[in-house]
């Protein structure tokens, strides 16, 4: 069967009939999900979302531009509207510990009410208490809580005075303590030292007789002091106590019912009245002053979700361990660091609670010892704050260990796949904390759900990028587009957002035409510039064969020579060139020597499709005796590694030619891989490498002779852009394919490849039995060297 000539249609872009309807309500997001690419990933979601247990989060996986992303996060924030709003969460503070704050569970928006109305009742508490602390009532029982007690005191001390008068000495107080004098005439004290020594024994006399009766005082003056202090505290806590009971009670009316709640406030009508009591100040105005109310009584609201009509899809772009777990703040007072539990701050992870927390794999990737963490807070259900800035470093004098928070949120992890086989899946955690893989294709089948969903898509970002609108021209050339970037014609890139990309490059250039429809000129126009943009790799590369300095021939035959086709990717641009493959045929028993391995730079493909190539000779020519030849080849001019078996075609066709003498046509340029059976194989990029050729030889003048040959397999994985489609269809450019390596080796030597007879012989003429006739002779000559009866007839 000979090389099939295909047609200008069967290369081209595929032209898919525009649907009748494209539009997208404004305001509104096409359903990517509705893609059959993107359905897996959406029933994977589903699945995920919808069951509680213990480690059924979501790892979304797709290619770089399929909206791995974007389409996941539209797809759970539709997801999280028919959920009701998560709860609220706050610390209040530990009267008791104030290093263990207590976390206290919401509805949503009692959080943010109850802060506020605590907000609005500590001012009034300390207007209250002002107003308690400074009334004539409070003075008055302040002053009779000890005045009994005082009055027995002070009879106690007249009884001691009497008793040292007796003796003819004064018990007189002074800031020592008590002090025995004697006066002189006048009846001003007399100094210690201006005492004679019978007036000095009299004192220590008396001293000894009172001894006992002042330590007795002594006693009861300490235990009497301490009784008034009692009595002041109870009055100022009965003070606290009316002043603040009605405030409070207010509030517990309302927010009594809430678990915590009640606990806590009457706890801090306690701390109140136990704080008041416990300070002693100048006047009654100075105590309000000495208390911290703002911080001591403040409500630390964590995760307020008042607004919220859902839970929340809280997407994190930068998973470091505080902006995740959250971190306790300090501030400087004084030069010494202090905290407490209103600078406690939240995290993603307490933003997202009871919703959906997203993160990027690879950003996670990037923090070996945030995934520890995150493992353990799915593990244990719970959000715990660690300082880990401060791990090594000594104690922190009022630090804090706030109470952990109960976890209930889904994880959802995006990232290509190479992050989850390659890393992930490497984690022997991993699976027990993602159980759910959903996984988005790289390409879908034209179907016309799938093109009237890409249609509304690319309208859309007509509308959303550049306020356009595209007409069904431009539609169809941006479908056929992505027919090329899927290399399938008969399918669709699920990559859409490489089509917005070029929508918005296509409404710029309408602008220009100050028009507000994107036509399929424009869509022309922004591919032909971006391609001008990235193309400068592949701009020096024919700039180097245009010279001659690559040495490519575009005319004649040569025997031994090939123009077989590479893919380069610079990583923005893919762009296929010809190199010259060449092989030498001589007498040896090496068999075919690959010269890139011989020096190491062949890879393990490109090898085997060597040795694919000396099963395929051996196979064919090798029924009556064994081969005896020796054949190298090699890629001209390539000075890098070489890797694929995509070249194993052309390699093959060079050894024939070589062997046989017939020379090949070097107006025609091949790609393709080959097996054992003669068969021709599919390869990768066939568009860029016909792109390549044809490039080559324009830039020389067409001469309508020149082509490209590609495997019967990749027909279909043709879409060349709209220059080669038009030399095609006018006859100055051609591209073939074939089935078998039969079909290749007639098309470049324009005889037959020959067909085996009953006894494995090829007619003579035939390019097979040009073959065999010199590997006989290689034969002969290596059986008259070595002295052995050939084989050969």
């Amino acid at each position: 069967m000979p090389a099939k000539s295909l047609a200008a249609g069967e290369i081209g872009l595929p032209r898919f009939a525009v649907p009748a309807t494209t539009a997208v309500p404004v305001g509104g997001e096409p359903p990517v999900f509705a893609l059959t690419s993107h359905r897996r990933a959406r029933q994977a979601l589903e699945f995920g979302l919808a069951i509680p247990d213990l480690g059924f989060n979501v790892f979304v996986l797709g290619e770089n531009r399929s909206g791995r992303m974007t389409a996941t996060m539209d797809y759970l924030r539709a997801y999280v509207t028919r959920l009701p709003p998560p709860p609220d969460w706050i610390y209040l503070n530990n009267f008791k510990r104030p290093e263990w704050p207590r976390p206290c569970r919401l509805p949503a928006g009692v959080g943010r009410r109850f802060r506020d109305r605590v907000a609005a009742l500590v001012p009034a508490i300390e207007a209250a208490l002002k107003k308690a602390f400074g009334s004539p009532e409070y003075s008055q029982a302040l002053g009779q809580a000890g005045e009994a007690l005082r009055a027995s005191m002070a009879d106690s001390f007249a009884a001691l005075q009497k008793l040292a008068e007796a003796d003819g000495v004064e018990l007189t107080r002074s800031e020592q303590g008590l002090a025995l004098l004697l006066r002189d005439a006048e009846g001003k004290p007399r100094a210690y030292e201006a005492l004679d020594d019978k007036e000095r024994a009299r004192l220590e006399a008396a001293w000894t007789k009172i001894q006992p009766a002042l330590a007795d005082f002594s006693a009861r003056a300490r235990a009497t002091e301490a009784e008034i202090g009692e009595a002041m505290a109870n009055v100022r806590r009965e003070t606290v106590e009316r002043a603040t009971d009605a405030l409070v009670a207010a509030v517990v009316a309302e927010f009594g019912g809430h678990p915590g709640l009640g606990r806590w406030l009457t706890e801090m009508r306690a701390d109140l009245a136990d704080l008041f009591g416990r300070v002693a100040g100048d006047g009654p105005e100075s105590a309000p002053k000495r208390i911290a109310f703002v911080e001591r009584y403040a409500v630390n609201l964590l995760a307020d979700h008042g607004s919220d009509p859902h839970p929340d899809v809280v997407l994190e772009p930068n998973p470091t361990y505080e902006n995740l777990f959250g971190t306790i703040q300090y501030r400087s007072v004084g030069g010494v660091l202090e905290t407490d539990f209103t600078m406690i701050r939240a995290g993603a992870l307490h933003r997202a609670n009871g919703g959906i927390l997203v993160l990027r794999a690879e950003a996670l990737a990037a923090q070996p010892r945030v995934w520890e963490f995150l493992k353990a807070a799915l593990r244990d259900r719970e959000i715990r704050i660690e300082e880990l800035y401060r791990s090594g470093s000594p104690p922190l004098v009022g630090g804090l260990k706030a109470k952990p928070i109960p976890l209930d949120v889904k994880v959802v992890l995006v990232g290509s796949h190479r992050w989850y086989y390659t890393f992930f899946a490497a984690d022997v955690d991993f699976q027990s904390y993602f159980k759910v893989k959903a996984d988005i294709d790289v390409d879908m089948e034209a179907s016309p759900g799938n093109l009237a969903a890409v249609a509304g898509i690319i309208q859309e970002a007509a509308r959303r990028l550049g306020g356009s609108r595209c007409d069904d021209g431009a539609i169809g050339y941006l479908l056929g587009q992505s027919a090329r970037w899927a290399q399938h014609r008969g399918k669709l890139s699920a990559r859409f957002e490489q089509i917005e990309d070029v929508v918005s490059e296509a409404a710029a250039f309408a602008r220009q035409r100050k028009d507000t429809t994107i036509t399929a000129a424009d869509v022309d126009t922004a591919l032909n510039a971006r391609r001008e943009r990235n193309a400068h790799t592949e701009d020096r590369s024919q700039e180097l064969i245009r010279r001659g300095t690559i040495l490519i021939e575009t005319d004649g035959r040569k025997v031994g020579q090939i123009n077989a086709l590479v893919v380069s990717d610079s990583g923005d641009h893919s762009f296929g060139q010809p190199s010259r493959v060449t092989a030498r045929t001589f007498v040896g028993e090496l068999g075919v020597v690959n010269i890139e391995r011989m020096v190491e730079m062949a890879g393990p493909i490109q090898q085997k499709g060597v040795y694919v190539i000396s099963g395929f000779l051996n196979g064919l020519f090798a029924r009556r005796f064994p081969l005896s030849f020796s054949a190298s080849i090699t890629f001209e001019q390539s000075y890098g590694g070489v890797e694929g078996d995509s070249a194993s075609l052309a390699e093959l066709l060079a050894i024939l030619s070589s062997l046989s003498g017939v020379p090949l046509r070097q107006d025609i340029a091949i790609t393709g891989s080959a097996n054992q059976q003669g068969e021709t194989q599919a390869i990768g990029g066939a568009h860029h490498k016909v792109e390549g050729f044809f490039r080559t030889c324009s830039e020389r003048g067409l001469t309508g002779t020149q082509g490209a040959l590609i495997p019967a397999a990749n027909e279909i994985n043709l879409a060349v852009r709209p220059p080669i489609e038009e030399a095609v269809a006018a006859g100055r450019f051609h591209v073939w394919s074939a089935a078998t390596i039969d079909d290749a080796v007639e098309l470049f030597t324009g005889l037959p490849a020959g067909t085996p007879d009953a006894d494995g012989s090829f007619p003579p003429e035939s390019v097979y039995g040009r073959v065999m006739a010199q590997l006989t002779r290689f034969d002969r000559i290596l059986t008259e060297r070595s002295g052995r009866r050939s084989v050969v007839p």
